[in-house]
């Protein structure tokens, strides 16, 4: 059976090699003093995707209850997420979450112990470009590969087509979707899935 969480002495950083005269991008696991620049990072990524598919009052809702550094600390202390952190120089730039015992019907014929769900890739805007989600991919996969997973799944909005196209390069392949309301706004994840 898969594991949860790697402790402190499993979860070392990873360093990436950055190109001549920049910094090089670090990951590691998320520690609980990461929680408000977690929540910085989902809100102000969230909000720039999310902004124009909905009124004003449902993002401030959504954003309100989940991406608040109460909300993030408590999901780091969630024992079925591992959530990774990428940074360049001192400045978290990016983060990540493994999740297990997730439910999708389009994965059923997966054992549950088999999958786990990659949420909320997001790199800051100000990083985009610069290497910080793939390097944080590339290790949030050795992660869950070192936990014992054999597929890692993810839903992706159906007009994300940046996010779709860094997933499809990677090989994750769409398998399904669901339906996720954002306020009274009903919008369509489409469902990928990488075999580790």
């Amino acid at each position: 059976m898969a594991q949860t969480n790697l402790g402190p002495s499993e979860a070392p950083s990873r360093t990436s090699s950055p190109p001549e005269g920049e910094l090089p991008v670090v990951v590691r696991q998320a520690k609980d003093k990461d929680a408000k620049v977690i929540a910085d990072i989902g809100w102000r990524v969230f909000e720039a995707t999310f902004a124009h598919t909905c009124s004003a009052d449902d993002m401030n809702d959504y954003l309100n209850t989940n991406f608040t550094p109460d909300v993030i600390s408590a999901e780091l202390r969630d024992e079925r997420k591992t959530f990774s952190v990428a940074s360049i120089g001192d400045q978290v730039a990016a983060f990540a979450a493994l999740t297990t015992g997730t439910h999708e019907p389009c994965l059923e014929h997966i054992p549950a112990p088999e999958r786990v769900e990659l949420q909320r890739v997001y790199a800051d805007i100000n990083f985009h470009g610069r290497g910080v989600a793939r390097a944080l991919l590339d290790e949030t996969l050795s992660v869950a590969r070192k936990q014992g997973y054999k597929y890692i799944w993810l839903g992706v909005w159906e007009h994300n087509y940046r996010a779709r196209r860094f997933y499809e390069k990677i090989g994750f392949k769409m398998v399904g979707s669901h339906d996720f309301w954002l306020g009274k706004d009903q919008q369509t994840d489409d469902i990928f899935l990488l075999e580790l």
